[in-house]
């Protein structure tokens, strides 16, 4: 660097020192709004937007041969893991997580803000593919004869002698005449594959499990690091045994993230 370009550095230093309060303030808020932290999040209100607008969306009413449908007539039973439980465990917990770990490590306000970003868009972003895939496949889940004809009247419309287009019992609600239709994949478990997911990455950044050798008593790191996608997998599994979804949906859910 020249003597020359010294002295405008110099210069430049004591202008933004010297600056009114009403320019700084400006600059500042020009700072903000150059800053790729702010893309970041109009990703993430983008994809918030597209996932609950998706979630919103009727899924195709697929033809359903009558052959197969002892393969949806799994008994009704309650999910283990409500799905409004979803976004508490696997967005809000690991959210209060990062919070509590920038006050203990004392980072800075703007990685919070950046991890954040991260998270909250591997979150919806996930549920937006989820639903793409969702709705337009229309799979029928395990437990769709008990939950669409509840009396055991099945009643087809368009039908030949193979079989039809189902039409539900009047006493059947829309939500669920539509939710029988999203088997594959599995909302409850790619959600927790990229909430959970995303935490066992971030333990394993910041316990470094394979930092030392196993002797110095360091692989405990990589357990707890872990308990996160073990949860994930356990959401999985309660959703075949609850029969609302196949396995193939629950794998789908799992590995697709």
């Amino acid at each position: 660097m020249n003597v020359s370009q010294v002295a405008l550095k110099s210069v430049d230093d004591v202008e933004a020192q010297t600056a009114s309060p009403h320019k700084q303030r400006r600059i500042t808020f020009l700072v903000i709004i150059t800053s790729s932290i702010v893309y970041d999040w109009l990703a993430v209100i983008a994809c918030i937007v597209l996932a609950l607008g998706l979630e919103k969306a009727k899924p195709r009413n697929v033809y359903v041969l009558m052959e197969t449908l002892y393969w949806h007539s799994f008994p009704h039973k309650a999910n283990t893991v409500p799905s409004w439980t979803v976004p508490v465990y696997a967005l809000i917990g690991p959210l209060v997580l990062l919070f509590v770990a920038r006050f203990v490590q004392r980072r800075p306000w703007l990685e919070l803000a950046r991890l954040w970003a991260a998270l909250c868009l591997a979150f919806f972003l996930t549920g937006a593919i989820t639903n793409c895939l969702k709705l337009p496949v229309g799979r029928l889940r395990p437990n769709f004869v008990h939950t669409c004809w509840p009396n055991g009247t099945m009643v087809f419309k368009n039908n030949d002698t193979w079989g039809g287009y189902p039409v539900c019992d009047p006493s059947v609600s829309k939500s669920d005449m539509e939710e029988i239709h999203k088997s594959w994949p599995s909302g409850h478990s790619s959600l927790s594959a990229a909430g959970l997911g995303f935490t066992t990455f971030y333990l394993l950044g910041q316990l470094r499990p394979f930092s030392q050798a196993a002797c110095e008593g360091r692989l405990w790191r990589l357990l707890v690091a872990l308990l996160p996608s073990f949860g994930a997998v356990a959401v999985a599994v309660t959703r075949v045994l609850d029969y609302w979804h196949f396995t193939s949906d629950a794998l789908t859910g799992v590995y697709a993230v």
